[in-house]
């Protein structure tokens, strides 16, 4: 086996054939992680001269002039093949030290266990066996974790297969969520998808919004702009809008109707979401709704609006995104699950996020200060709550 650099065209035109790809995985993300400070390299190993595993592989200097190394949603490789797993790990180590790394974080697209739209596990499918793989040839597992964090991909997601009629897809939705449906179909809601030219400040009031609602940071306008112009046709920033003149005419006794009359916009913007397409599914990456017109139901349209578009793409899996794999009523985001559940579909427990530690006493300084910046961060986002 021989461990190679690849061009970024070389590396295109491989990654779709392996299991587990995504945009993570593409070379329009480095352009979008180049904005805020990421460099990267396209690497791969070949066996009888066939690529049997490619990355791409991210840095960013964290103190001095040692990098943290990451590979987004990857490696792309079979788990499985002990041999190539080791020789990859031993060669990507050689490989990162010489570019001054300390870490490389990778947290591949690898289904842990199976399990039911109530999280329940069904089956005796489980993957125990990648993540010893891993463990052995020293890889730090950062455990089954739930809950959310700005800083690291989710470990929880939840998808409904869409390769079937919508009339099936309903009649897999519980009685709220078709309840919703109905409500908002009384509404004068329209979507738009945001072109490179538009502007996007609707769409990034309501995200700044629904982040000051839920104690978390949003991305910058900046980096929806470059989300939106970068990625072509495989990112979509949609938004929904109320038509308040309609709405004022037709919607009188409507419980919101003060609230629309007192907001003086011909078009209200209400729910904003993110959209990315991959060979196989739609992705919902990320999402917003002003709190104060959540009883129009803009956000179940918005679900509904990118089901039926990934569907006439023929695509057959729709993604909801991330939830935080707390299944308990009441506990901290559970209303996000509980909206996604009610579309149908299943949970989806990824193995999560491994550290190989290529400088031990470096790594030891990183961890400290990475610490100390996570709990800066959640004690400014409280006080900006305030």
């Amino acid at each position: 086996m021989k461990f190679v650099e690849l061009s970024s065209s070389e590396f295109e035109k491989a990654s779709n054939n392996f299991p587990g790809s995504s945009f993570y995985q593409s070379y329009a993300w480095t352009k979008i992680k180049e904005l805020t400070g990421w460099k990267h390299y396209f690497v791969g190993v070949l066996r009888d001269n066939k690529l049997v595993a490619i990355s791409l592989i991210i840095g960013k200097k964290v103190y001095f002039d040692k990098y943290l190394y990451y590979a987004p949603r990857g490696v792309l490789l079979d788990y499985n093949d002990t041999e190539l797993l080791s020789f990859f790990t031993k060669e990507i180590k050689k490989f990162l030290i010489k570019k001054k790394g300390v870490v490389l974080k990778i947290d591949p697209f690898i289904e842990y266990q199976k399990h039911d739209n109530y999280g329940n596990v069904i089956g005796d499918f489980c993957n125990r066996q990648v993540i010893d793989n891993l463990i052995k040839l020293g890889y730090k597992h950062h455990g089954f974790t739930t809950g959310y964090t700005d800083e690291i991909q989710l470990r929880w997601s939840y998808y409904l297969d869409i390769n079937r009629s919508i009339e099936d897809i309903k009649k897999g939705m519980d009685q709220r969520c078709r309840r919703c449906i109905r409500k908002y179909e009384k509404y004068p809601l329209e979507l738009v998808i945001l072109g490179n030219d538009d502007d996007i400040s609707d769409f990034k009031e309501v995200m700044q919004s629904t982040a000051n609602r839920q104690n978390h940071f949003d991305r910058s306008l900046e980096y929806y702009k470059n989300l939106n112009n970068l990625l072509g046709d495989r990112s979509l920033l949609t938004i929904i809008y109320l038509d308040r003149n309609k709405y004022l005419k037709e919607c009188t006794g409507d419980k919101l109707y003060d609230i629309v009359m007192n907001d003086k916009r011909k078009k209200i913007p209400i729910s904003a979401g993110v959209f990315i397409f991959d060979k196989d599914k739609l992705n919902y990456v990320y999402g917003g709704t002003y709190k104060e017109y959540m009883p129009l139901m803009a956000q179940y349209k918005m679900q509904m609006e990118m089901i039926k578009l990934a569907m006439k793409r023929g695509l057959p899996i729709y993604d909801f995104g991330g939830i935080s794999g707390n299944f308990t009523p009441g506990s901290e985001n559970y209303g996000v699950y509980e909206f996604k559940r009610g579309f149908g579909g299943k949970v989806l427990e990824y193995i999560g996020d491994f550290d190989l530690i290529l400088d031990r006493f470096g790594y030891y300084i990183y961890d400290i200060g990475y610490k100390l910046y996570r709990n800066t961060k959640k004690v400014i986002a409280k006080i900006l709550k305030r």
